[in-house]
This record gives C-alpha cells, sequence and structure tokens, in this order.
C-alpha cells in the first residue's frame, strides 16, 4: 500500500485527497496529513533532499516520490481513465511538470475551495 503525505492545513490539498480516496477503489492509498502523528512520525524518514520540498508526497515500497511524480504515481494506481492521464502527464518534461506543480502550490492556500 503506498502512503501520501498531504499538508492537512491546505483546503485545496484536502480536496485533493478526498478526490483520491473517492476514486481509490483497490485501496491503494493509506492518506495522511503531514502535521498529524503519524504523519510527523513517517515524515522523520523524508530523504534529506525532499525535506525542503513544499510537496504533497507518496511513499511506494520505501521510495519517496513529490511533485508531479508523485501526481503521476497516484493517478496510476487508480482507474484505467487516471492512469491514461497520469501517463500523459508523464510524458510532459520533468522540469515543465514540476514547474507547473511549484507554479500552483505557491499559490493553493489562495484557491477557494467548498465541501460538496
Amino acid at each position: 500500500m503506498a502512503v501520501v503525505l498531504f499538508d492537512g492545513f491546505c483546503s485545496t490539498c484536502n480536496r485533493w485527497a478526498q478526490w483520491i480516496s473517492k476514486r481509490d477503489s483497490k485501496n491503494a492509498f493509506t492518506l495522511i496529513p503531514q502535521e498529524s502523528p503519524e504523519g510527523e512520525d513517517v515524515m522523520q524518514s523524508c530523504p534529506e533532499f525532499l525535506k525542503d520540498v513544499d510537496s504533497v508526497y507518496i511513499i511506494n515500497d520505501g521510495r519517496w516520490f513529490a511533485r508531479s511524480g508523485a501526481v503521476c504515481r497516484m493517478l496510476w494506481k487508480l482507474s484505467a481513465h487516471w492512469k491514461i492521464a497520469g501517463a500523459l502527464l508523464w510524458l510532459i518534461p520533468r522540469p515543465l511538470r514540476d514547474l507547473g506543480y511549484d507554479m500552483f502550490a505557491k499559490r493553493r492556500h489562495r484557491l477557494v475551495t467548498t465541501d460538496s
């Protein structure tokens, strides 16, 4: 089972976690807010080069992924059409994918989300 660590204080990140949870029919993910006691325990094993990255993380078979790489890997564990979306996203060169991710991440707290 893959572990997904997300910013529990961010409403956009919480909505993303809910979105993933609704589509995770195979129970492929354990979703954990980074700021929770469990999340803080897991973050202790975060590789040094990722510690200062403002990102969602996925830990799969002991390997850590962040930014757009994490998003692609999450999509790949969902149903077929999301796997295809993840594959198409993967075709974009990583520096461009991560630039887009970083631009979104900087503005995510300003996004208005509603619970529905």
